[in-house]
């Protein structure tokens, strides 16, 4: 049996700062990087990120970091967090060329960071642990939630979205692939 622990260190309670933490025996994946806007009682603050020392302190464990969407409230502190642990991104393309943007707004060079393309067709091994995707709507296009499958279950990571059939095609949940996810336990 896997030691399974998921945490969160950040979005719990709040608007925005999402960050999930997925360890799988002595793996760490981490889910989503967000940050969240101050309230106005917080005056000179741009912008506020989950403490991710725990990270930092088990960096030689963190495989990297799954992102589902594009919004900063999950996005917006993948930069902070790529200055502290070299660890690949992975999230749909949409997502990467947001987060690639501010990257660079930020004044990192992109070639010095390992950002991957994934859609709901890759299926990323990690020794006896698999992790795959599925399709979303949510209100920013190309959104999935995530899969980690390991010996004792599936896990998903299903942090924004909605059920509107009536969207396009490209943008609607992958019914299909929920059940797929469901079939493993």
């Amino acid at each position: 049996m896997s030691k399974i622990r998921i945490f969160a260190l950040g979005g719990l309670g709040e608007n925005g700062k999402n960050m999930y933490v997925c360890e799988v025996d002595e793996r760490i994946f981490i889910l989503d990087a967000g940050l969240k806007y101050p309230s106005v009682d917080l005056y000179g603050i741009d912008a506020v990120i989950p403490d991710f020392s725990y990270l930092v302190e088990n960096k030689h464990r963190v495989q990297g970091i799954l992102l589902s969407h594009g919004h900063e409230d999950h996005i917006g502190a993948v930069a902070e967090v790529l200055k502290k642990l070299n660890v690949g991104v992975f999230g749909t393309h949409f997502t990467i060329s947001v987060l690639e943007d501010t990257l660079q707004e930020e004044g990192m060079k992109l070639s010095d960071y390992r950002l991957y393309r994934i859609n709901e067709d890759k299926v990323m091994k990690f020794g006896n642990i698999n992790i795959s995707f599925y399709n979303v709507n949510h209100s920013i296009p190309e959104a999935i939630n995530i899969a980690i499958k390991t010996d004792d279950g599936t896990i998903v990571f299903a942090p924004d979205f909605n059920f509107d059939v009536s969207s396009d095609d490209r943008y609607r949940t992958s019914f299909n692939k929920i059940s797929e996810v469901a079939k493993g336990g």
